[in-house]
C-alpha cells in the first residue's frame, strides 16, 4: 500500500476502508511515515472530512494502538467525558454522586493544557495518587464506587504522537479527527454507557452551537457504532461554571457542592448528566436521574465517600489555599451581559494555575472567584470577583478580569445551561 495514494484517495474526497485507515496509523506510530506525508493526509482530512465508518476505523485503530483497562466488578459500569471549560469541576461532583445512586464509575481524566483546566491536576493539588494500573482501578472501584485516574501513555500513544502533529500542523479543529482522539481514549475501558458533555460558548474549545453540535453528534453516532450506549448534552460555557476557577479552589468547592452548598448552574449540569445516564442504562427516566442526584445533593450523601477515597489515594483537604488575595471591584453600574471565558482561563494560566507547554509545572493555589454571572445585576465599586495569586503584575491581572466583563445597562437574560440532547 502507498502512503501518497491514500494521501490522494482522501484529497479527490473518497472514503478510506478499515485496512487502509490501519495501514495509515501503524506505518505512522512505527515511524515508517515521515511527518511531511501524514501532515498532508491530515489537511485532507481537515478540508474533505471523514464520514462516521471512516471516523470509527481509525477510533479503532488509534484504540488498538495502546492498551485497554478491563475494570473487575459487579454492577452498571458508566462513563462521563467533557470536552473541557473555565471552572469545570464536574467529574469532582458526578463521580461520588454516581457512586451513591449504585453505577459503578471508572473516569479517566486528563491534565491542563492550554486555557481549560484538567481534572488530575485539580486531584493533585490534595496530594492524592492519580496514576492507577488496571487491577488498582477496579480496586478502588469496588470499594468506592468510583474512581477518577490519569490517562496513562500506555492508552492509544498513536493519538498521542498524531495530536502533535495536528498541534503543529493546525489541524487540531477537525471534528472528525477531534472525535477519534477523544473515543480511542475513552473506549479503553470496559464501560456500558457513556454521556458527553460537550460545551459550547465562550469558555469552551466549540465557541458555536452549530459546531458544538456537530462534535456532540459525532461523538454520540460513533461511539454507538462501536457497540456503546451513547449521549451527549451540550451545555453552557459562555461563562465560568460555578464558584472558582483554579485547582485546589475547584476541590474545595467540589466538596463544598458534596454537602449541599452548590451553585445553581453546576447542579443543573450534574444532575442533567445523571439524568441522561438514567435514560441511556435504562435505570430511569432523565427526568428521575436528575431528581435521585439533586437529592442525593442537596442531602450531602455522596460527601463523606469523596472524602474517603481522597484519603484512601493520600489526599489531603486540609490543605491551605497558600495564596494573597485581591477583590476585584465593578467599575460601574449596570448588568453583565457577556464573560469572556477564554481570557479568564489564560488569565488563570498566566498567574500559575495552568499550563502553556506539556512540561510546565503548576501553582495549586492561585485562581479566580466569581460573585457576579451574565444576567446579575451589579452596583459601581460592588465586587464581582476575587484573585488568588502569588506571583506577578496583581494589577495587571485585575485589568484583564475586568476586561473579560462587560457590563452594560441592558437587563439581559441569564443563559439556558443545558442547550440539547443528542442521542
Amino acid at each position: 500500500m502507498l502512503f501518497k495514494e491514500l494521501i490522494k484517495k482522501k484529497r479527490d474526497g473518497e472514503e478510506l476502508s478499515k485496512e487502509e485507515i490501519d495501514f495509515i496509523v501503524k506505518s505512522y506510530t512505527r515511524g515508517e511515515t515521515p511527518d511531511y506525508q501524514m501532515a498532508a493526509l491530515l489537511m485532507a482530512v481537515f478540508f474533505r472530512g471523514l464520514n462516521y465508518n471512516e471516523t470509527l476505523y481509525l477510533t479503532d485503530s488509534m484504540l488498538n494502538s495502546g492498551v485497554k483497562i478491563e475494570v473487575k466488578t459487579r454492577g452498571t459500569l458508566v462513563d462521563k467525558h467533557s470536552t473541557g471549560g473555565i471552572g469545570d469541576k464536574v467529574s469532582l461532583v458526578i463521580a461520588p454522586v454516581l457512586a451513591e445512586l449504585g453505577f459503578k464509575a471508572p473516569l479517566l481524566a486528563g491534565r491542563a493544557l492550554g486555557f481549560t483546566g484538567g481534572t488530575i491536576d485539580k486531584l493533585e493539588s490534595t496530594g492524592m495518587k492519580v496514576e492507577l494500573s488496571s487491577d488498582e482501578i477496579s480496586e478502588v472501584v469496588e470499594k468506592f464506587g468510583f474512581s477518577i485516574s490519569a490517562q496513562t501513555p500506555e492508552i492509544a500513544p498513536a493519538d498521542r504522537k498524531i495530536y502533535s502533529l495536528r498541534d503543529a500542523t493546525a489541524t487540531v479543529e477537525s471534528i472528525p479527527l477531534i472525535v477519534s482522539s477523544i473515543l480511542s481514549k475513552k473506549l479503553a475501558v470496559n464501560t456500558d454507557a457513556i454521556v458527553f458533555d460537550v460545551k459550547v460558548g465562550s469558555g469552551a474549545f466549540m465557541k458555536t452551537m452549530e459546531r458544538a453540535e456537530e462534535l456532540a453528534k459525532g461523538l454520540v453516532e460513533v461511539s454507538k457504532l462501536y457497540g456503546k450506549r451513547a449521549g451527549a448534552l451540550i451545555t453552557e460555557m459562555g461563562q465560568p461554571l460555578g464558584l472558582f476557577a483554579g485547582n485546589l479552589l475547584e476541590v474545595r468547592e467540589a466538596l463544598d457542592a458534596l454537602g449541599g452548598s452548590i451553585e445553581p448552574d453546576l447542579l443543573e449540569v450534574v444532575s442533567s448528566l445523571v439524568g441522561a445516564l438514567y435514560e441511556l442504562t435504562e435505570r430511569g427516566s432523565f427526568e428521575e436521574g436528575k431528581r435521585d442526584a439533586e437529592m442525593v445533593i442537596r442531602e450531602g450523601r455522596a460527601r463523606d465517600r469523596f472524602v474517603s477515597w481522597i484519603e484512601y489515594l493520600g489526599g489531603d483537604l486540609q490543605r491551605e489555599v497558600n495564596a494573597k488575595r485581591l477583590l476585584v471591584e465593578s467599575p460601574l453600574s449596570g448588568y453583565v451581559q457577556s464573560i469572556d471565558g477564554e481570557s479568564l482561563g489564560w488569565l488563570v494560566v498566566e498567574m500559575g494555575g495552568g499550563r502553556k507547554r506539556a512540561e510546565d509545572s503548576i501553582d495549586y493555589s492561585v485562581g479566580l472567584a466569581f460573585f457576579k454571572k451574565i444576567g446579575d445585576k451589579v452596583e459601581k465599586g460592588e465586587p464581582i470577583g476575587e484573585i488568588y495569586y502569588n506571583r506577578g503584575n496583581v494589577e495587571e491581572f485585575k485589568r484583564k478580569f475586568l476586561s473579560s466583563y462587560r457590563i452594560g445597562n441592558e437587563k439581559v437574560d441569564k443563559p439556558r445551561i443545558i442547550k440539547k440532547f443528542v442521542q
